[in-house]
């Protein structure tokens, strides 16, 4: 065994402390090679080079396998980077998702070709690169639709339309953000979730059901995450459903229609009347504290295993504790307004049994209009215990707080 295992992070994105401080805990050397994510972890790493290595900016893939060659491993923490990483390991010889796996995650409109070609749930959708096809699609539903950029992630400009006007206007909101090819499909009702799994030589190896919530029918963004502790699922809820419903066969058909190697997938599902559709699928681990709520729940941490996977070591094991919670959630708060002032964790969270954590990113001074992706949030509380109802409750609380502290209108 080396003395010290080298990984190198291309590309983070936000709310990934917990994976930093978790491989300096176990001893890896880790060098990040990220210039663009807004939160910044260079304290928490060995080496930290701020260098652009996102996939649009086409990265000088030569020289990241020369500074990549002293590593036992090579991996990623953000949506915009799985293509890069992927190639990076691919030409070194080291575990990854592949770089097939990784363009296809990286297009929804490819991932639905492909899962339809498997013989996979689809919705119904259309994508181009002309407005005016898109609101063709539109026109021709008897019910709403959902416009979307194929290649963006973090719920960025998702909207729901009706009619061609409507679906016209999203398309120029979207070209207005930098994207140019647009998807447009049916808006799928019933609850959403995410499916956290661990996928080894093509196979997926450990899961977990992440319970969604967002802002509402007109704003796709997430605003709340739950995970319950296996076994531990009320009978007919979201996260019981979701097992019930053969999700996990779902992911194991998209593992393998998109062939999928090495890696720690997040795949998002709307749980419909006809079944699981799957919405899109990751090959890098969940944001948005996800990782620390199956940790907390689950006994495993992904990020743990993510190391492991990517420099081909043995799977951590993994086991609750009397420690561990029956279920964990995030929520997040949202608002509008000028941020006047600091929600200090003390004053969020008195009183308070549940929740644990508050976190405020919005700066003094940032007006925030609607939201338009998880960028626009103010910040997020987090929380475990024995009891859900009692943590919903907490978690609303904390939210709110946080809101009236930083002195926004809740959205």
């Amino acid at each position: 065994m080396p003395d010290r295992l080298k990984l190198l992070v291309l590309g983070a994105g936000n709310q990934r402390e917990r994976a930093f401080h978790r491989w300096a805990a176990d001893g890896l050397e880790v060098t990040l090679v990220d210039g663009f994510s807004y939160a910044r972890y260079d304290h928490l790493v060995e080496e930290s080079l701020p260098e652009d290595v996102r996939d649009g900016a086409r990265p000088d893939l030569a020289a990241l396998c020369g500074l990549a060659a002293g590593y036992h491993g090579v991996t990623t923490l953000s949506d915009d980077c799985q293509i890069t990483a992927a190639e990076v390991a691919e030409r070194l010889g080291l575990p990854g998702p592949g770089p097939d796996a990784a363009r296809l995650a990286r297009d929804k409109r490819r991932q639905r070709e492909v899962a339809a070609e498997h013989g996979l749930p689809t919705a119904a959708h259309h994508a181009s690169e002309v407005p005016r096809e898109i609101a063709e699609f539109a026109a021709a539903r008897s019910g709403p639709c959902v416009v979307k950029p194929v290649g963006a992630g973090g719920s960025a400009s998702v909207t729901r339309v009706t009619g061609a006007d409507e679906a016209l206007a999203a398309c120029e909101t979207i070209r207005a953000r930098g994207h140019g090819t647009f998807l447009v499909e049916e808006f799928l009702t019933g609850p959403e979730i995410s499916y956290e799994a661990v996928v080894r030589g093509g196979q997926l190896v450990h899961s977990a059901v992440t319970e969604k919530e967002v802002v509402g029918d007109d704003c796709f963004l997430e605003r709340r995450h739950l995970v319950t502790a296996p076994g531990r699922e009320t009978p007919g809820s979201v996260a019981e459903r979701a097992r019930r419903e053969e999700v996990p066969a779902l992911a194991a058909g998209l593992v393998k229609a998109f062939g999928v190697a090495d890696a720690v997938i997040h795949l998002e599902v709307k749980l419909t009347g006809r079944g699981p559709v799957p919405v899109e699928m990751a090959v890098r681990p969940a944001g948005d504290c996800i990782p620390e709520l199956v940790e907390r729940t689950h006994g495993r941490d992904l990020y743990r295993e993510l190391a492991a996977l990517t420099t081909g070591r043995e799977m951590p094991t993994g086991e609750r504790t009397e420690e561990d919670a029956t279920v964990a959630g995030v929520r997040f708060s949202l608002g509008t307004g000028r941020v006047t002032g600091y929600a200090r964790p003390v004053d969020v969270l008195r009183g308070l049994g549940s929740v644990r954590i508050a976190v405020q990113t919005g700066q003094v001074g940032r007006v925030y209009a609607e939201p338009a992706g998880n960028w626009d949030r103010i910040g997020h509380v987090l929380g475990w215990g024995p009891d859900r109802s009692v943590l919903e409750r907490e978690l609303d609380l904390a939210a709110d707080r946080q809101l009236t502290l930083t002195g926004l209108t809740g959205r």
